[in-house]
């Protein structure tokens, strides 16, 4: 991590940009060089640079020296060991759910943690996340994944089905990434305080169904909505400015819904 005055030392993560198609997240090692197609850079000329400073590469080529963002690490960074959703579908879940700092979260389905860190970023100091994962090997990439940005402390992880029982009560939110969530219902009404809101990721039209049906037959949620996102970049080129030929079309349906006390 970068030190308060924005100073690049020994052992600071920075990223490396030198254009869209090359940027590395690295960690400064004096006496090493990082190399590329470009050229190289040693790492000792950069330490005592203030961050987001010009460094000219070998072959004469500029290079940028940027503080990482969470993005970085979820598009260069982390570890994944299983399908993670992507930033457009985090980005609508967030909004949904209307936390921020303070937020209490269940979170089921932990992955490689990127949801995890999401949350964990925007709920922290004072919130935190209960992150409910059957597979322990997954689990422990996600933590190690949280403590390289320094979020582990705000997440709790158990190694547990949650159909079988969520230990907390009154959480503020849940995001759901099961492949059954219609099975969990039950845990995850339990979980949360009246009128609260759980966002369910689930990749096929037909899980769509069949969680509607069950939430209709379960009735302790009303404002029923969902979305698919659909995210198309831009080729920024002076004169030439046009979408990229390839988008990042359908991952998987966000299902919202609220808690209700039904009397």
């Amino acid at each position: 991590m970068l030190n308060p005055h924005e100073i690049i030392s020994e052992g600071s993560e920075v990223v490396v940009y030198i254009d869209e198609r090359r940027r590395w997240i690295v960690r400064v090692v004096r006496g090493k060089v990082f190399g590329s197609d470009r050229g190289y850079i040693k790492y000792d000329d950069i330490i005592g640079q203030t961050i987001g400073s010009e460094v000219k590469l070998s072959t004469g080529f500029s290079a940028y020296v940027l503080k990482p963002l969470l993005i970085d690490y979820l598009e260069k960074g982390f570890r994944r060991q299983t399908q993670v959703l992507y930033p457009k579908d985090m980005g609508l879940i967030l909004v949904l759910l209307g936390i921020g700092p303070g937020s209490r979260v269940l979170e089921s389905g932990i992955g490689s943690g990127f949801m995890t860190s999401v949350i964990a970023n925007v709920v922290r100091p004072d919130g935190h996340v209960y992150a409910y994962e059957v597979r322990e090997d997954f689990a422990k990439i996600a933590m190690e994944n949280l403590a390289r940005v320094g979020l582990d402390k705000y997440v709790t992880v158990k190694i547990r089905d949650i159909r079988e029982g969520v230990d907390e009560r009154d959480l503020d939110a849940a995001v759901i990434d099961l492949p059954n969530p219609w099975e969990a219902l039950d845990s995850i009404y339990s979980a949360l305080k009246p009128s609260a809101p759980v966002a369910f990721f689930l990749p096929t039209v037909s899980q769509v169904e069949k969680l509607l049906n069950a939430i209709q037959e379960h009735r302790g949620f009303t404002d029923l909505r969902c979305f698919e996102v659909l995210l198309r970049e831009f080729h920024l080129v002076s004169g030439a400015i046009r979408p990229r030929t390839r988008m990042i079309g359908h991952t998987g349906y966000i299902f919202f819904a609220r808690k209700v006390i039904v009397k």
